[in-house]
This record gives structure tokens, C-alpha cells and sequence, in this order.
């Protein structure tokens, strides 16, 4: 009898908790402003758990209450809520849905009403606690974790642009070594991979319409709040201590970012922590072609999901690393489509141009055979449009290199698939012309791919 009684004033009845429930709202009634704060430490969690009531008339008291707090604190911002209690019910109330769910409300404005200070030593605790709850979480939950650690990466950025806590950067650490640190690595990309929209544009190069708004939120992201934010996230990802080959593309991307700041912290910690990434990674060259690359031409992709490209000075430097890279020039099609958005995309540059060549060259002596036979006639007719579009009183260095790798691309692609070519009798004639017409600088190239070509009408 005495267990029976204790657990049941452990656990209040419906009447007992509504006639508690009435009273408190009762009290945030008659409560001064300067008093609201001590109130709602203990009312905010007490309201919410009730929720876990099939009741009717206990939930309508619970939505009085939380309308009546929401008016009383929309114009007061220094009115603090509890977040540490909110945090503890959240991971309590593992099978009420609707208490979990008014439990992240009230977080993340509890969050906001923090002063920056605070919002660095508990967002990090925040985000570790959001992702070891999805890792063990239905779906649902899972995804709702997932957006909600936008606004805390966001505020973080600010938080930590001038120095990182030891102790702060160990939970970060925690993160990355579970299974969605790679969700959270990727929040930080699409942050460093924002710019300011130019006029009509609906999103910045690198992103979708719908990841730019997670990273905006409600207001627009510019100036030296921009860059705080950015350098900020860099200082996190250092914390993390992550492989090389799943931060580089974010140094990567501050590399090539418009403000002096986050070029100059991307590139030290590009050479501090990335330097030694493997650039054979199958997974890092599957990123960074689809920064390159975007998905703009994949069909069945909502509008307001569709990633573009990113901006040239990153195209430029993903160049260089593919360009290097063996699994990059076994890549088919993304290999194509590189080549191909190099030397004919919109938006494409003389140094793109020459990288593009190059990068044809780098394929077409280290693909296999099979890639190279199902690509190979198809660059082929790139090149001979794209050489039949210059002009041989070009003076631009840079034009002049675009033709010397084409030129060099042709001889490997003789030497490697002679039967490309067996039959093709104006190559050779293109090549002679090229001889005789073709500045002076490029002609020992010209003149070793007509030795290709030789050999291979001998096959």
C-alpha cells in the first residue's frame, strides 16, 4: 500500500495536474515582467511535460499558458527561458512527440535570447546533444534534428571567430566522430560556399535555392557579419579534427571566397590540416565534382533543389586538384561533363579553357581503357570544334596553351586508340597545317602528335 501511495504522488493525477496547470497561469497573470523569469523556470517545463495528458482540458490549459508566455516575452528579449531543464525533458520525453516537439520550440528561443557569450559555451553542447539524439532517434526525429542545428551552426560562426575554448572544441570533436558528422560538415560547406545574391539572382554559385535559405534564414547575410560567421565555422572545423579528405573542400571553398579574411584563415588551415589529403579519395573526388559540376541538369530534381556550379575561383582551384588526381580521370561521365563545362559552359573563362585541355591531356593518359574508349571519340570532337574556333594569330599565352594541350590530347589519344583514327586522313592533313600556320612555341607538340598519328596508321 505504501509503494501504490508513493507512486502515486510521484505521478499527479489529471485533476491534480489541471488544478496545478490553472493556477500557474493564474500566476503568470498577476507576474510582473522583472518576475517572468523565476516563474517560467518552473512553469515552461511543467506545461510542456503535461502535454504527455491524452486529456483535452489539460492541453487547452497548456496552450493558454504557452500563448500567454509567447506575448509576454515577443517584446522582451532579455527575459531569459530554461534552457538546461528544457534540454533534460527533451531527452526524457523520448515517446511523446508533442512534448519533443514544443521542447525544440522553446530551446532554440531560449537560445536566442542568450547573450553570444553563452551561445558559444552551450550551442556546442546544443548540436552534440541534437546529433546523439538523432543517432538513436526514429527518422523523424532524426530530420527534425538535422534542421534545427542550422541556427546553432549559424550563431556558433559568430560565437568563435577570434579564438575557439579547448574545452568547447572537444564537444565539436564528439560530433564529427559520430554518424551525422558529415550532416553537420556539410551545414558548414553550404555557410562558407554563401555569397551575397547578385540582383535577380535566386541563390549564390554552389548551392541550391533551398539550402541558401537554410543558411539566410530570415534575414540576408552580408558584410562583417558574413565573414564573422564563416571564419567562425572554420575555427570549428579545426576543432573537430576530421580526416583531411573530408574537410578540404570546405578550405577549399574558403579559398576561393571574396573576402580576404576567410581566404587567408581557409588557406592556413588548408595547408595546416588538408596537405596530406588524398586526392585518390573516391569520396572527396565524388565531392568536388559535384561542387563543379552542380546537378542543374538532372531531371526529376525539384527547382528549388537544384545545386549549380560553383563560382570560377573555385572551379579553377577543383581544377587543379582533378588535374593531379587519377580516380578524378576515371570518373566517367562526371569526367565529361568537366571537360566539357570547361571549354563550352556558360560562364567559362580562358584559364578554365586551359584547364579543361590539361585536364583532357591528364584523362587521356591515365584512363582505362574501357573509359577511354566510350569518351574518347566523344572529347575528340571537342577538341577539333574547339580548334576550329580559334584563330592562329591568337597573341594570348593563355590561348596559346589551350592549343598546345589540344594538340597533345590528339597525339595521346592516337597513341592510346589508333583505331580512332586509322582512317581519318584529314587528322593528318589538320596537323601538317597546324605545322606550317601554328606559332613556333607549340609546333614541337604538334610535331610529336603527327608522330603519334604515323604509328597509328600503321596499326
Amino acid at each position: 500500500m505504501a509503494e501504490t501511495s508513493s507512486s502515486s504522488a510521484a505521478t499527479p493525477s489529471d485533476a491534480d495536474r489541471e488544478e496545478m496547470l490553472d493556477r500557474m497561469l493564474t500566476s503568470l497573470a498577476l507576474a510582473d515582467d522583472h518576475k517572468l523569469q523565476g516563474l517560467l523556470t518552473r512553469i515552461l517545463p511543467y506545461s510542456i511535460s503535461s502535454l504527455s495528458s491524452s486529456s483535452p482540458s489539460i492541453r487547452k490549459l497548456v496552450m493558454e499558458i504557452l500563448s500567454h508566455v509567447n506575448k509576454r516575452v515577443k517584446h522582451h528579449p532579455e527575459i531569459g527561458l530554461p534552457l538546461v531543464q528544457l534540454w533534460s525533458m527533451y531527452r526524457e520525453f523520448s515517446g511523446a512527440p508533442m512534448v519533443r516537439n514544443f521542447c525544440v520550440v522553446y530551446i532554440e528561443m531560449a537560445f536566442d535570447r542568450m547573450p553570444v557569450v553563452d551561445k558559444g559555451k552551450h550551442g556546442s553542447g546544443a548540436i552534440s546533444r541534437y546529433f546523439k539524439v538523432s543517432e538513436s532517434a526514429p527518422r523523424y526525429y532524426s530530420q527534425n534534428c538535422h534542421k534545427r542545428t542550422i541556427k546553432l551552426i549559424i550563431v556558433i560562426g559568430e560565437c568563435h571567430s577570434t579564438s575557439l575554448d579547448e574545452n568547447i572544441g572537444a564537444k565539436f570533436k564528439d560530433i564529427g566522430s559520430g554518424r551525422d558528422g558529415q550532416i553537420f560538415v556539410d551545414f558548414c560547406l553550404h555557410m562558407l560556399l554563401y555569397q551575397p545574391l547578385s540582383h535577380g539572382a535566386r541563390c549564390p554559385p554552389g548551392l541550391s535555392v533551398s539550402q541558401s535559405e537554410r543558411v539566410t534564414g530570415k534575414l540576408p547575410l552580408k558584410g562583417d557579419l558574413l565573414v564573422s560567421r564563416k571564419v567562425g565555422i572554420l575555427n570549428v572545423i579545426e576543432a573537430m579534427d576530421l580526416a583531411p579528405e573530408i574537410v578540404y573542400p570546405l578550405y577549399l571553398a574558403g579559398s576561393a571566397d571574396s573576402h580576404g579574411l576567410v581566404i587567408k584563415r581557409s588557406e592556413e588551415l588548408l595547408k595546416k590540416k588538408a596537405a596530406g589529403a588524398n586526392i585518390d579519395d573516391s569520396n572527396l573526388i565524388k565531392r568536388l565534382f559535384f561542387l563543379f559540376n552542380g546537378n542543374t541538369g538532372v531531371e526529376n530534381i525539384p527547382e528549388d533543389s537544384r545545386v549549380s556550379p560553383v563560382n570560377v575561383a573555385l572551379r579553377v582551384r577543383i581544377m587543379s586538384v582533378f588535374c593531379r588526381s587519377i580516380v578524378a580521370a576515371n570518373s566517367f561521365p562526371s569526367t565529361l561533363q568537366c571537360i566539357f563545362g570547361c571549354i563550352y559552359g556558360s560562364g567559362t573563362t580562358s584559364r578554365l579553357k586551359q584547364l579543361g585541355m590539361e585536364f583532357t591531356v591528364w584523362v587521356f593518359k591515365h584512363s582505362v581503357m574501357d573509359q577511354l574508349r566510350l569518351m574518347g571519340p566523344v572529347v575528340l570532337s571537342g577538341i577539333l570544334r574547339s580548334l576550329d574556333g580559334s584563330s592562329v594569330t591568337e597573341a594570348d599565352a593563355t590561348a596559346g596553351d589551350v592549343k598546345s594541350f589540344a594538340f597533345q590530347a590528339i597525339g595521346l589519344l592516337a597513341s592510346r586508340l589508333p583505331n580512332l583514327f586509322r582512317e581519318k586522313i584529314d587528322m593528318a592533313v589538320r596537323l601538317f597545317n597546324a605545322l606550317k600556320l601554328e606559332d613556333q612555341s607549340i609546333r614541337l607538340t604538334i610535331q610529336e602528335s603527327v608522330t603519334s598519328l604515323a604509328i597509328a596508321y600503321k596499326f
